[in-house]
């Protein structure tokens, strides 16, 4: 009865090992593996009608991989809907046109 048991289980872990060697995770999955970074942190944002600077906290979620950094937001807008996501930090510009 042992031997029956011993043989189910042998073979179980050889199916189990067939199977995952017919298919193996793709390495761009592997080298996502820690790619974002979460951290908290203060920014400071300028005021154009009062002219003062505000410090605030924040949480911030950092790209390893294009080192691109984004901030936490959410908030309830004009509509009253619920917003929740991620910001960029970037400056945004825009492009000069040209002859202006």
């Amino acid at each position: 009865m042992a031997k029956y048991f011993i043989n189910i289980i042998c073979f179980i872990l050889l199916t189990g090992t067939i199977v995952c060697a017919e298919n193996p995770v793709p390495k761009d999955t592997l080298y996502d593996i820690g790619r974002y970074q979460l951290f908290q942190g203060t920014y400071t944002t300028f005021d154009l009608k009062n002219g003062q600077s505000v410090t605030s906290n924040g949480v911030f979620l950092l790209d390893t991989k294009t080192g691109s950094v984004k901030r936490y937001l959410n908030k309830i807008d004009e509509d009253g809907s619920y917003i929740e996501t991620w910001i960029p930090t970037e400056v945004q510009t825009k492009k000069k046109q040209e002859g202006k």
